[in-house]
């Protein structure tokens, strides 16, 4: 099961202009078997969530991005609604998502392409000081498919998943229509809710991807390299 799990709307991410019902149609046509939608420092009212699944029929995964002292985590499983009125940390954050059994996803790490170049695969040493130091064995899982990110910092997240020995997953990030599905995560589950999503990724049965790793049809890239207005390839296709 396909389920993109890092996307914004404009009903609660102000960079985003991209209507939930456009977001979760654009998806599905372009071949996901559901959508996350995780809107910056805000946890949706569940009747929203509820009555858009029913309008359209498909798997929509509540859940938030949130801005902590150790980068932005994306958490699934919280209470809402609820709006985040300052940056907690990420012990904060921690203590807030065991509350209510979420976890916790570190979105598009080493998104400083600097800073990314200056750390080795095998400089264990760098490693373990830079996690450590971020606090980030805190987490459940790691974003290391992100539709903005270059392939040394998506080099840089496998190993940052291996090296913590937490599930991967993937995420377009999202703030436009022909942004949706660029990357996503593989599920070996069906995954209806937040509650299946959760159960998931505590139990490791998923991978963070996207159509030319899995081998798949990629819908997207062909219609956007098709379309007159583009008149370029989709970056990264």
């Amino acid at each position: 099961m396909l389920v993109d799990l890092h996307n914004h709307t404009g009903w609660g991410s102000g960079d985003s202009h991209l209507e939930p019902s456009d977001l979760i149609e654009q998806g599905r046509r372009w071949g996901l078997d559901g959508i996350a939608i995780t809107d910056h420092e805000q946890v949706w009212d569940p009747e929203k969530v509820e009555m858009l699944r029913r309008r359209h029929g498909f798997p929509l995964i509540p859940g938030v991005e949130v801005e902590t002292d150790a980068g932005h985590m994306l958490v699934f499983g919280l209470s809402g609604p609820q709006r985040f009125a300052r940056s907690p940390s990420l012990d904060e954050l921690r203590a807030t998502a065991d509350q209510d059994k979420a976890i916790i996803v570190l979105a598009h790490p080493f998104d400083d392409l600097f800073s990314a170049s200056q750390l080795r695969l095998n400089d264990n040493e760098a490693w373990e000081r830079l996690i450590e130091t971020r606090h980030w064995r805190l987490v459940d899982a790691v974003e290391t498919c992100n539709g903005r990110l270059m392939p040394p910092q998506h080099d840089l997240a496998v190993e940052l998943a291996r090296r913590l020995r937490v599930p991967a997953t993937g995420g377009s990030d999202s703030h436009r229509a022909m942004e949706v599905a660029r990357c996503f995560t593989v599920f070996e589950d069906e995954i209806g809710d937040e509650r299946d999503l959760v159960a998931a990724v505590k139990a490791g049965r998923c991978r963070g991807s996207d159509w030319t790793s899995e081998g798949l049809p990629n819908k997207r890239a062909r219609e956007l390299n098709s379309s007159p207005v583009s008149r370029r390839n989709v970056p990264g296709e």
